[in-house]
C-alpha cells in the first residue's frame, strides 16, 4: 500500500482558534496554517506548521508577489507547501470550522475504502441541485447556488446512473453552514443536516462546493487553483465550478457528505458579503453552461481551458493563465517534510 501523506490546510488572520487546536490533535495529519499580513505576530500552536507572510515570499516568490495580501487566495500557498512535501490528500478548512470528535476517523474510513463510487447519484433536468435539500434542509441553499433555482423541486437520489468515483469530497457544516448573504439576511436560522448520508453529482448537474471542509485526492490537486481578481466570496465557489467540470471530463465527480464540522462563524458584514457575491447571483448559471464540454487530456490542461473560457468573456483576467502555470510549476517541486510536535 502507498504511504498516505495527509495534510490539513487552514488560513487564518486570527490567533489560534478552537478549531485549529482541535485539528492539531489529529493523529497522522500534518497541519498547515497560512497566515497573512493581518495575522498577529508571534503566531504559534503546538502540532501546527505556520506559514507566515515572510516565509510565503521566500518559498513562492513569484506567486506570493502576485497574490494580493489579506485575501483568501493566499491559502493556495498552503496547498503548494503541502504538495511539495509529498501530500497525497489535502483537507482544507477554515479557522472557524470546528471538527467533531469523529471527524478524522470518518475521513480515514473514506480514504481506506476500496470503492469510491458507491452511493446515490443526483441528477437535475434544470442542471442544478440544491444539495442541502437532500440533507434535510429544503429552505436553505449553499453559497453559489443560483437564486433563480431556489424554489425548484428536490431531485431524489438514485443508484447507478454512472459510476464515476469521487475525486473531491465536500463535507457540509452544521450550525452556521456555508450559505449566501441573502439567506443570512432573510433567515439566518441555524441548520443541522442529516447524518450518514452521501450523494454524488451526476455529470451535467452542478452544485457549488466551497473550501471550508473539503477533501482533495492527489489526482485533483491541479484543480485547487483560486481564480484571482474576484472577491473572497466568489473565488472558491468559482474554482468549484471549474473543478467540477474538469472532474467530469476525466471520469471523476464531487461527492457531498454529512457534516464532520460545525461552524462558529467569524464576524462578517453581511451587506459587504452580499455586494461581494453579486457576480455569483448574476453569472452562476451562465458560467455552468459555458463550462460544459471542456476538452483537455489531463486535469491541468482541462483547468487551463476552463480558465481561458472565463477569460474570454471577461469574467476573470488573463493574468490567471500565467499564474496557473506558476501554480503547476510550484506544485511539481519536491521538498523534505518538516515534522512538528503534536499536541498531547
Amino acid at each position: 500500500m502507498v504511504e498516505q501523506e495527509r495534510f490539513v490546510v487552514i488560513t487564518s488572520i486570527n490567533r489560534p482558534s478552537e478549531a485549529i487546536y482541535e485539528f492539531a490533535r489529529w493523529s497522522g495529519w500534518h497541519v498547515i496554517v497560512v497566515g497573512d499580513r493581518k495575522t498577529p505576530e508571534g503566531w504559534q500552536c503546538d502540532g501546527v506548521t505556520y506559514l507566515g507572510i515572510d516565509q510565503q515570499y521566500d518559498e513562492f516568490p513569484e506567486l506570493a508577489s502576485a497574490i494580493p495580501e489579506n485575501t483568501y487566495t493566499r491559502k493556495m500557498l498552503g496547498y503548494l507547501y503541502a504538495m511539495q512535501r509529498g501530500a497525497t490528500t489535502i483537507f482544507e478548512t477554515d479557522d472557524d470550522n470546528i471538527p467533531y470528535r469523529d471527524a478524522a476517523a470518518t475521513i480515514g474510513t473514506l480514504l481506506s475504502a476500496a470503492d469510491r463510487a458507491s452511493g446515490e447519484r443526483i441528477k437535475s433536468d434544470a442542471g442544478w441541485v440544491n444539495i442541502y435539500a437532500n440533507f434535510g434542509a429544503p429552505r436553505c441553499w449553499p453559497r453559489g447556488f443560483p437564486i433563480e433555482y431556489i424554489n425548484q423541486d428536490k431531485p431524489s437520489g438514485q443508484e447507478g446512473f454512472d459510476r464515476k468515483p469521487w475525486g473531491v469530497m465536500q463535507f457540509l457544516a452544521d450550525a452556521d453552514p456555508d450559505v449566501d448573504a441573502i439567506y443570512r439576511i432573510v433567515s439566518g436560522e441555524p441548520v443541522y443536516f442529516s447524518r450518514q448520508k452521501m450523494f454524488f453529482l451526476e455529470e451535467g448537474t452542478f452544485c457549488p462546493f466551497n473550501s471550508q471542509a473539503t477533501l482533495w485526492l492527489s489526482e485533483a490537486f491541479p484543480l485547487m487553483f483560486f481564480p484571482l481578481g474576484v472577491s473572497d466570496r466568489v473565488t472558491d465557489i468559482l474554482r468549484g465550478y471549474l473543478a467540477l467540470a474538469c472532474l467530469w471530463k476525466h471520469e471523476r465527480t464531487v461527492a457531498y457528505s454529512s457534516p464532520i464540522v460545525y461552524q462558529k462563524r467569524n464576524k462578517h458584514d453581511l451587506l459587504r458579503d452580499f455586494q461581494q457575491e453579486i457576480p455569483i447571483y448574476q453569472n452562476a448559471d451562465a458560467w455552468s453552461r459555458r463550462l460544459k464540454g471542456l476538452g483537455g487530456t489531463n486535469a491541468a490542461e482541462c483547468f487551463r481551458m476552463a480558465l481561458a473560457t472565463l477569460c474570454s468573456d471577461g469574467s476573470i483576467s488573463s493574468e490567471n493563465i500565467h499564474l496557473y502555470e506558476q501554480f503547476l510549476l510550484s506544485a511539481s517541486v519536491r521538498r523534505r517534510k518538516t515534522i512538528v510536535k503534536r499536541c498531547v
